[in-house]
């Protein structure tokens, strides 16, 4: 039997074939590019529109009579503004989007302009801000509130606010995966997972919280001035991590961003526990004088 030999393939088949790979390799890069675009697009809108939303709401909070009228609409618009901007930086951050363009002109900035009569300071701020300081201040303020309230109930709502942003800053960090900036420049060395800063989002909820607790009865002019105090403190020591190169600028972001959700969440507790605190006693107060008004004689067993 003649064997049939195989049709030598010729070089116009061999180049046709290598186009059309090479026109596939190029569709499937247009398509990914589009789609990160796409999607880079979508966390911008989303970041910020959730700062937008954050800051009407807390305008709007911030005007006279509205803050009990609104009831817990406006916390919920402040705390889905924050929960959308940190959702969206955090993306960004894994992904290592546009929005985390800044972090390495902020922190070769912060390097090239350390001094030894600053740095001392900031690492007795970084050292204050960490997860001890954090906890014991916690602890501290939360007995302070709860002596004044006469309830554990403050105390209760700072450390868990608190405790409660610390974790969810750890599981974030392990989610993200951010490296830390090269160690080179570090001053105090650290080598866990970077996104977002933990003494950001610390000192936010703690300070903010403690303020939104403290200055819940105040005036709108004291307590924006408290407000405004507490988030000051809070920009302090996060700005330390920056200097000593310990965060990139996006992570004292995201971990502000988080901090300050928790805050809100804490300040709604707290408020819905006040309110249920004044109702108690107006019908307890209630109740007593109608009690009264039926002992007493001259009223005929009307209430007084």
């Amino acid at each position: 039997m003649k064997e049939v030999e195989p049709h030598p393939v010729s070089s116009a088949s061999a180049h046709g074939a290598s186009v059309r790979v090479n026109l596939v390799g190029r569709a499937h890069e247009l398509v990914s590019g589009i789609h990160q675009g796409a999607a880079a697009a979508i966390a911008l809108t989303a970041f910020v529109g959730g700062v937008a939303l954050f800051l009407g709401a807390s305008l709007w909070r911030s005007l006279p009579g509205t803050r009990r009228s609104a009831g817990m609409a406006l916390p919920c618009l402040q705390g889905a503004g924050l929960a959308a901007a940190f959702v969206a930086l955090a993306y960004q951050v894994k992904a290592g989007g546009w929005l985390t363009s800044a972090d390495p002109a902020v922190l070769g900035w912060f390097t090239e302009h350390r001094s030894d009569w600053v740095t001392g300071p900031a690492i007795a701020v970084t050292d204050a801000g960490g997860p001890v300081g954090t906890v014991v201040l916690a602890v501290v303020i939360g007995a302070v509130l709860s002596w004044r309230a006469r309830s554990p109930i403050p105390a209760l709502i700072l450390i868990g606010t608190v405790g409660a942003a610390a974790l969810v800053s750890t599981v974030t960090k392990t989610v993200v995966g951010r490296s830390r900036p090269p160690i080179a420049s570090q001053v105090l060395l650290e080598t866990d997972h970077s996104f977002p800063s933990g003494h950001a989002t610390g000192a936010m909820a703690l300070f903010m919280t403690a303020a939104l607790l403290l200055g819940y009865a105040w005036s709108p002019a004291r307590r924006a001035l408290l407000l405004v105090t507490a988030a000051a403190v809070a920009v302090v020591v996060s700005v330390t991590r920056l200097y000593l190169g310990e965060h990139w600028l996006s992570d004292v972001i995201g971990g502000m961003l988080l901090g300050g959700l928790a805050a809100v969440i804490g300040g709604a507790l707290y408020t819905s526990w006040m309110a249920r605190s004044h109702d108690r006693r107006t019908g307890a107060l209630g109740a007593s004088a109608t009690a009264r008004g039926r002992n007493n004689p001259t009223t005929m067993g009307q209430p007084a």
